[in-house]
C-alpha cells in the first residue's frame, strides 16, 4: 500500500468507538533528527481527527504535563495513515537525514528521544502512548528498545491508555533496526510499496543451476523488497529443525568465495524462510522466493521454487573479533563467521528463556562500577561495553527449550556460569529482536573457568562473620493468580523451592550476624517471613548454631511491602541495647521511597570489641523519582540517584559520634557512583573491593557491577581480614531459579534443584573480622624507690592481645626533680598477640639529706593501638635511706686574723625528733690559745623539730706579731642520740695580717 500523506480533510463528529480504533502504528527514534510518528485508523469507520480534538502529546525528560502538542485535522479513512515528521529527518533538509519529502507532515512535536513518552489524546482522553508518562527511561524488553529503534505496533494488539501501567513493548510492539523508515505510509509490520523509480527486474524464473541469478550482495541496494527473486548458493546454517523442534524454520545460503563482489560492506548470505524442503548443509541450492523483513533482518520467504544442485565446499568463514570495530553487522548478515578468540560467557537474563548468551572478551563491568559518572573514562567504557558483545543464540524461534543447543546436558547441576569460557565459535550472523546474534553452526567448546564453590571463600574467618543477602522478595503470603500485590512465590510449591534454596545458602555461609534484604514486611510473629525462614534454617543447624531475630521496639519497619531485617547466632554475639530505626528524611513515610535501616549494636559473647550494623535497602534504579526533582539525568546513575546520595550522607551522619559500624545492604548504587562516593567522604570503606580486585554482586544487561556492599568506618576497617562477594547467583542463569513460569515441565524439574546456586538474583556479601580486644595496660598506682637504688615497675597488656600496641612513657617532677631521680622517656610495645609482659627500670639518686619520702610521677598513653591503659599515671615514692647524723659543714674554713668573734657550723641533715646534742673540742695547733679564744669542749643543741647549722664559737686575737698562717682544729667527738657524719673536724685556718 501507498504512502497516504494528504493532510485529511472533511469533518465528521466522533464516539468513543471509533477512538479506540485511531491508534499509534509506528514510532522511529533513529540516528540524529531521523524521528518519525504514524498514527492509522483500524477501524471500519472514517474519522474526524480536528472534530474529535485528537492530539499528539511529547511528554519530554519524565515530565507528567506535555511538554509540546501537534493539533490533528483531517478525515482519517479505514485503513489510512497520517506521518508526523522531524523537519529534519526530510531528505533535503539534512544531510543526515532518511526520509522522503512528502511521506510526512513536518512537526515540531517529532522531537523526542529514547527516554521521552508520547501519547495520542482525543478529547483529552489518552488513546494509545509510546512509554510511560511521567516516567524518564529508555524502554527495553528482551532485545527490543524504545532508543535507537524502529517499532511497529502488532496486529490485533490493544490499545495502551493505561498509563498506570508500565510500558512493555512486547505486549504490541515489533522493533526493527535503527534508521527502518521504510514502513512510514502503511499499516502494518511489512514495508510500503516503493515508489521511489524503475529499477532492473529481478531475475524470479527459477530455471537450471548455474543460470543467471540476482546476487544476494545486490539485493538490499535494488530495493527489492517484496519482490519475487531467484538466487543460487550454498547452504552454511541448516536450521528447519523437524517435527519436534522446528528451530528457525529456515536455512542461510551464502555465495561461494568467487561470488563474492568487491564491497566489503555487501553482505554475501541471507537467511531463507522455508523448511517444507530438506536441505543439508553444503549443499549448492537455487531458490526463487520473496525478498521481505522480519525483526529487522532480511530474508527470502514464500520459496515457490527450490532446486539442490549438488554438494561443494563451503564458503569462507569471515573473522570476526571482539571487541567489535563497528557495531552494525548488515554487511555479515546470513554469513559464516569463526570467532577466533578464546571469550567470556554471560548467559542473558533470557537465557533459559530463548537461549541467548552474551559473549565478550573479559568480563564487561558497567561503567559506574569502575569510574566515577560523568567523566570520560566512564562514557569511553560505556561506548566500549557496546562493541564488546555479540549474542550467541541457540538456534531456535520457540521458547523455554528443554535443551541449550549449544550447551548440551544444561542442567541445575551442570550450570553454564558466566565467567565461562568459551572457544570454537563458529556460526551464521543474523539480525531479530534489535541484536546482531551467532546462530551456531557446531557446539563451541566451554570451559567452567568460574567454578562453583560451596562456601564463601575467605582467607581468615576472624572471630566473628557478618553477611549482607537480599533474598528476593522472600512473601509468606502468595501471588496466586497474580491475584494481589505480594510478591515472590505464586504457589505453594514455588514457596517451598525458594524457601528450600535460600536455606542452603544461608546454612553454608555459617555467618554469625546476617543483614538481609526483600523480605515480607509482615512483622516479626511466627507466621511472619523473617521468623518463617530463621526456623527453617534452624532446623538445618545445631543449637549453637541457630539464629535469633533482631526485633525493633515497633510491629513492623515502615510501610513498604518489603523491609530489612537482621538475625543473629546467640552463641557467638549478644545485642547490646534495643535496635533502633532510622526515620529522618529521606527515610521518612513522607518520602517513601527507601526502606528503613535497622541498627543493631552487638557485644562478643567471649569478650571483645562491639560494634553497629545497620542493615539498608536503598530506592531502586527502576521507578522514578520525578515529582522529588530526581530524574534519570542520562549519566548512568539510572534513576532517583539524588535519593540515594541523600540516603548516603543521613545514614553517615546518623553513625558521627560512633565507632566500629558496618554499614551492610543493598544499595542501589556501583562502586562508583554518588552515593558509594558519598560515603568514601564521611570516613567509611567499601571493604570487598579492599580484598577482591573487580568485584561485583549483580548484572544488569549482561554488565557486572556491586549494588550491594559492605563498608565499615575507620576504627571497624583496621580489624577486617577479609571480604568477599559469594557467587553463588548472580553469575547463574535466570532459569534456575525456584519460579516455575515460562518454563516447561521438563525445565521445572532438571533446572532446580535445593541448593544454593540462584537462590536470588543478588549475590551476599560476607565479612571476615576480627573483634578480640586490643586489651588494657595495667601496671600498679604506686612504686617506691629508695635512694642510690632502682625498682622494676611491671607493665602488663590484660584482657585481650588484638592488634599491635605503642605505649609512651614519661617521668614528670613532683615533690622529687631532676635532683632525686632522672626524668626518662621512652615506649614499650607489643605486637598482635602478644601478652608478655614489660619491665621498666627506674632509679632514685642517693644523697646526705633526710628528706622524708618525696614524689615523681611515671604518665602513660596509648601511641599506637586500640588498648586502654587502665592507670594512665604511676606515682613514684622515692624513700629517704638516709641517716640522721650531725657532722662538720667544712673540712677547711679560712679567717683573717683580724675577724674577732667566728662561728665555725655543724649540720644536723634532717629534722630532730627530740633533743640532739653534739659535743666539739677546739684543739690548738699551730695556733695557740695566743692567737685564739675558745672554750676547750663545747655542747651544740636542736631541739625537737629544728635541723640544719648550729655553730661553736671562737675568737681571733690579733697580736700585731708577723707569724705567717697559723691554725686550730674543731673536732666533733660526740652526738645523741643521732650517729656522726662523714665530717668530724673542721681546720680553722688564720691569715697573718700583720
Amino acid at each position: 500500500m501507498k504512502p497516504q500523506n494528504a493532510i485529511l480533510m472533511g469533518l465528521c463528529a466522533l464516539g468513543a468507538s471509533a477512538q479506540a480504533n485511531v491508534l499509534i502504528s509506528e514510532y522511529i527514534e533513529g540516528s540524529s533528527f531521523n524521528k518519525a510518528i504514524e498514527i492509522a485508523n483500524y477501524g471500519s469507520e472514517s474519522v474526524d481527527l480536528a472534530a474529535g480534538d485528537y492530539q499528539l502529546r511529547l511528554f519530554s525528560n519524565g515530565a507528567s504535563t506535555a511538554t509540546n502538542t501537534q493539533a490533528l485535522s483531517g478525515n482519517l479513512v479505514p485503513g489510512e495513515t497520517l506521518v508526523l515528521v522531524n523537519s529534519n529527518a526530510v531528505i533535503g533538509n539534512n544531510d543526515n537525514a532518511l526520509i522522503a519529502p512528502g511521506v510526512g507532515i513536518e512537526s515540531s512535536v517529532i522531537n523526542f528521544n529514547g527516554d521521552d513518552a508520547v501519547g495520542l489524546y482525543a478529547n483529552d482522553v489518552l488513546l494509545d502512548r509510546i512509554g510511560q508518562i511521567g516516567v524518564r527511561q529508555t524502554w527495553t524488553d528482551g532485545g527490543a528498545s524504545t532508543k535507537d529503534q524502529t517499532l511497529r505496533r502488532l496486529a490485533e494488539s490493544s490499545p495502551d491508555n493505561d498509563n498506570s501501567q508500565e510500558f512493555v513493548i512486547s505486549s504490541r510492539w515489533f522493533n526493527y533496526a535503527t534508521n527502518t523508515v521504510d514502513g512510514l505510509g502503511c499499516i502494518g509490520q511489512e514495508t510500503c510499496e516503493d515508489d521511489g523509480g524503475p529499477v532492473d527486474p529481478p531475475i524470479s524464473e527459477i530455471g537450471q543451476c548455474g543460470d543467471a541469478s540476482t546476487a544476494i550482495h545486490s539485493i538490499r541496494s535494488a530495493n527489492l523488497l517484496d519482490q519475487e527473486v531467484v538466487v543460487e548458493a550454498v547452504v552454511v546454517g541448516d536450521f528447519q529443525g523437524d517435527a519436534s523442534n522446528n528451530q528457525l524454520s529456515g536455512f542461510f545460503v551464502q555465495h561461494a568465495d568467487a561470488n563474492w563482489d568487491a564491497d566489503q560492506q555487501t553482505s554475501e548470505g541471507i537467511f531463507v524462510y522455508h523448511y517444507a524442503d530438506e536441505v543439508e548443509l553444503g549443499q549448492r541450492v537455487r531458490v526463487k522466493a520473496t525478498l521481505a523483513t522480519y525483526s529487522g533482518g532480511n530474508q527470502l520467504k514464500d520459496v515457490s521454487g527450490l532446486i539442490v544442485c549438488g554438494e561443494e565446499a563451503l564458503p569462507s568463514a569471515t573473522s570476526l573479533n571482539l571487541p567489535l570495530a563497528d557495531a552494525d553487522l548488515y554487511h555479515l548478515e546470513g554469513m559464516r563467521v569463526v570467532l577466533p578468540q578464546t571469550l567470556h560467557a554471560t548467559p542473558a537474563y533470557t537465557f533459559n528463556r530463548y537461549g541467548e548468551t552474551v559473549l565478550s572478551l573479559g568480563k564487561r563491568f558497567k561503567s559506574t562500577q569502575v569510574h566515577p559518572a560523568n567523566t570520560p573514562e566512564a562514557e569511553a567504557l560505556a561506548q566500549a561495553n557496546q562493541l564488546n558483545r555479540l549474542v550467541l543464540d541457540d538456534g531456535l524461534s520457540s521458547q523455554n527449550p528443554d535443551d541449550i543447543a549449544y550447551f548440551p546436558n544444561f542442567s541445575a547441576l551442570n550450570s553454564l556460569r558466566a565467567g565461562s569460557q568459551v572457544s570454537n565459535v563458529e556460526g551464521v550472523i543474523n539480525y531479530s529482536f534489535g541484536q546482531f546474534r551467532v546462530q551456531p553452526t557446531q557446539i563451541p567448546t566451554f570451559i567452567d573457568a568460574n567454578p562453583r564453590t560451596a562456601e564463601p571463600e575467605l582467607s581468615e574467618q576472624g572471630n566473628l562473620t557478618v553477611a549482607s543477602f537480599n533474598v528476593l522478595n522472600f512473601f509468606t503470603d502468595l501471588d496466586i493468580d497474580n491475584a494481589t500485590d505480594f510478591r515472590g512465590a505464586d504457589t505453594a510449591e514455588e514457596f517451598e523451592r525458594q524457601r528450600a534454596k535460600l536455606v542452603s545458602a544461608m546454612v553454608a555461609m555459617n555467618a554469625n550476624v546476617v543483614g538481609l534484604m526483600e523480605l515480607q514486611n509482615n512483622g516479626f510473629e511466627q507466621t511472619s517471613a523473617i521468623q518463617n525462614l530463621v526456623d527453617a534454617v534452624n532446623a538445618q543447624l545445631p543449637e549453637e548454631q541457630r539464629y535469633a531475630v533482631v526485633k525493633p521496639l515497633t510491629e513492623r519497619i515502615g510501610e513498604d511491602m518489603i523491609t530489612v531485617g537482621l538475625i543473629y547466632q546467640p552463641g557467638v554475639v549478644l545485642v547490646d541495647g534495643d535496635a533502633q530505626l532510622i526515620n529522618a528524611y529521606p527515610f521518612d513515610q513522607a518520602t517513601a521511597k527507601h526502606r528503613v535501616p535497622l541498627v543493631q549494636k552487638f557485644s562478643m559473647l567471649a569478650g571483645g570489641e562491639s560494634l553497629y550494623v545497620a542493615v539498608n535497602h536503598f530506592k531502586s534504579k527502576g521507578s522514578n523519582c520525578n515529582a522529588l526533582g530526581d530524574p534519570d539525568m542520562g549519566d548512568g546513575q539510572g534513576n532517583c540517584n539524588g535519593q540515594r546520595t541523600l540516603a548516603a550522607q543521613t545514614l553517615s551522619q546518623f553513625f558521627v559520634e560512633k565507632q566500629n559500624v558496618l554499614l551492610l545492604g543493598d544499595f542501589n548504587a556501583y562502586a562508583k557512583e554518588d552515593p558509594m562516593l558519598a560515603f568514601e567522604s564521611a570516613g567509611f570503606t567499601n571493604l570487598v573491593p579492599q580484598f577482591e580486585a573487580n568485584s561485583y554482586s549483580y548484572y544488569y544487561d549482561e554488565e557486572a557491577g556491586s549494588l550491594d556492599h559492605a563498608l565499615a568506618d575507620a576504627a571497624l576497617t583496621s580489624r577486617v581480614l577479609d571480604a568477599t562477594d559469594w557467587h553463588i547467583n548472580a553469575d547463574e542463569p535466570t532459569g534456575l531459579d525456584y519460579n516455575t513460569e515460562y518454563k516447561s515441565d521438563a525445565q521445572i524439574t532438571n533446572f532446580y534443584a535445593p541448593d544454593a546456586y540462584r537462590a536470588s538474583d543478588h549475590d551476599p556479601v560476607i565479612v571476615a573480622l576480627d573483634m578480640r580486644s586490643a586489651g588494657s595496660i595495667s601496671s600498679v598506682s604506686q612504686l617506691s624507690i629508695v635512694e642510690g637504688s632502682n625498682s622494676p615497675l611491671v607493665i602488663e597488656r590484660l584482657d585481650g592481645d588484638y592488634g599491635d600496641v605503642v605505649l609512651k612513657f614519661q617521668v614528670i617532677a613532683g615533690s622529687a626533680d631532676e635532683q632525686d631521680l632522672p626524668l626518662i622517656s621512652g615506649e614499650l610495645s607489643w605486637l598482635d598477640g602478644d601478652m608478655s609482659s614489660r619491665e621498666l627500670n627506674i632509679a632514685a639518686y642517693a644523697d646526705d639529706l633526710v628528706e622524708g619520702s618525696e614524689s615523681a610521677y611515671l604518665q602513660l598513653s596509648i601511641e599506637q593501638g586500640g588498648a586502654s591503659v587502665a592507670a594512665p599515671q604511676v606515682e613514684l615514692l622515692i624513700e629517704d635511706n638516709t641517716p640522721l647524723s650531725v657532722a662538720m659543714r667544712f673540712e677547711q674554713i679560712e679567717v683573717d686574723e683580724s675577724a674577732g668573734n667566728i662561728n665555725i657550723p655543724l649540720v644536723l641533715n634532717g629534722e630532730a625528733n627530740s633533743t640532739i646534742t653534739a659535743w666539739a673540742l677546739v684543739l690548738p695547733s699551730s695556733a695557740n690559745w695566743f692567737d685564739y679564744r675558745a672554750p676547750f669542749i663545747q655542747r651544740v643543741k636542736w631541739t625537737q623539730g629544728e635541723s640544719g647549722v648550729k655553730h661553736v664559737r671562737a675568737k681571733i686575737v690579733d697580736d700585731n706579731r708577723k707569724e705567717g698562717s697559723e691554725r686550730f682544729k674543731v673536732y666533733l667527738f660526740s652526738a645523741f642520740p643521732v650517729q656522726l657524719g662523714n665530717i668530724t673536724s673542721t681546720w680553722v685556718n688564720i691569715s697573718d695580717n700583720d
